[in-house]
């Protein structure tokens, strides 16, 4: 029986344009205007996409990657900013879960923000869950390869945050150590579709911290070492 792949998915062509290039086997689809790569990446199924920015956009090429590839697991790659004075430059953060904190029905029902009705379950969901297991593993090679691994919730909203306010709000609130823009809707939709799923971030700024790098290079950099981790942990996922 052929083995399901593993979905790969970043924001931005530099956060997974190592990872093509480690592939072999490959070949392309077009799913609603973005390329899906197949191929193997150390022997394993995979395929790989770039969504561009953004929840929407990002919960587009999930649905598409769920409904065309059938993928056993989707993991969402890239950079994001660090949230708290203990993550740093560099770093990165593996998921236990996912919130979209900018929506927000408390003026209506008096939810917390991020908690939400989604679609096949009961209960309101605030935060979206990662597969334990696998974001373990992935941390594990993950703190041998970056130095510092952290483990806990991601924050995602349609905003660049560059306020140190807004980093402490996301703490306080949700307990975050990261927010980007992707991961949160990523999670929603494979919750939705009964997918596990992993998010991992290297954080590239940090309003707390007075490092600054060159993005581009930094996230080019950043990229290499996701492609590196992925192949040394792809056949245990």
């Amino acid at each position: 029986m052929e083995q399901k792949p593993v979905g790969v998915i970043g924001a931005m062509g530099i956060e997974v344009d190592a990872v093509l290039a480690a592939m072999e086997e490959k070949s392309q689809d077009m799913r609603a205007n973005m390329t899906f790569t197949r191929g193997t990446l150390a022997g394993v199924p995979v395929v790989v996409a770039q969504c561009s920015p953004g929840k929407v956009n990002a919960a587009l090429c999930t649905q598409a990657m769920v409904d065309f590839y059938q993928p056993r697991l989707v993991l969402n790659i890239g950079v994001a900013g660090g949230i708290g004075e203990h993550v740093r430059i560099g770093d990165v953060v593996v998921a236990t879960a996912c919130v979209e904190y900018d929506f927000d029905t408390t003026a209506l029902d008096g939810w917390p923000a991020g908690q939400m009705t989604v679609p096949g379950q009961e209960e309101p969901v605030r935060l979206f869950p990662c597969e334990e297991k696998i974001g373990d593993v992935i941390a594990a090679a993950a703190q041998d390869l970056y130095g510092h691994a952290h483990r806990g919730v991601v924050a995602t909203g349609d905003r660049f945050v560059a306020d140190p306010r807004v980093g402490d709000r996301l703490e306080r609130e949700f307990g975050a150590l990261a927010c980007e823009m992707e991961g949160g809707a990523i999670a929603h939709a494979c919750l939705v579709n009964q997918v596990p799923c992993a998010v991992l971030r290297t954080i590239s700024d940090n309003a707390h911290d007075s490092d600054t790098v060159d993005f581009v290079t930094f996230a080019r950099s950043s990229a290499e070492k996701a492609q590196e981790l992925l192949r040394k942990v792809m056949p245990q996922l």
